[in-house]
């Protein structure tokens, strides 16, 4: 899916208001046949279901959005969804109990201060 695509793994570390160490993450998620909006649904229910139980354990961890990437059809072929956490195993732990597929984790790096090129113009000829 992400073919050609670099990923930089750099860490962004900071306190959580217990004093744990947490980190940014992404974590993708692939879905080959495709999801409709109220299967994503129910996975957002049992994702928060499965963080109140971790954190009711002593667990950091916090949800903080998503992305979703459609099919050509309109369903859903896969989620980008970024975490506050202390750990992967963390985030392993909540995808398990919720019941959701992880693809992959992604440490969340800082973010490009680069300037975009502009569209529709043409480039000057030395």
């Amino acid at each position: 899916m992400f073919e050609g695509v670099l990923i930089v793994r750099t860490r962004t570390l900071y306190r959580s208001f217990s004093g744990n160490t947490m980190t940014n993450y992404d974590v993708l998620r692939e879905f080959e046949a495709g999801i409709t909006n109220e299967q994503l649904e129910q996975a957002v229910e049992s994702s928060g279901e499965a963080i109140e139980e971790l954190r009711t354990g002593g667990v950091p961890m916090s949800y903080l959005g998503s992305q979703t990437f459609l099919n050509e059809d309109g369903s859903i072929g896969a989620t980008m969804c970024r975490y506050d956490a202390d750990s992967e195993a963390t985030l392993r732990e909540h995808s398990e109990r919720a019941g959701l597929a992880v693809s992959d984790i992604f440490v969340v790096g800082p973010p490009h201060a680069g300037v975009a090129p502009r569209t529709g113009g043409t480039s000057k000829s030395a």
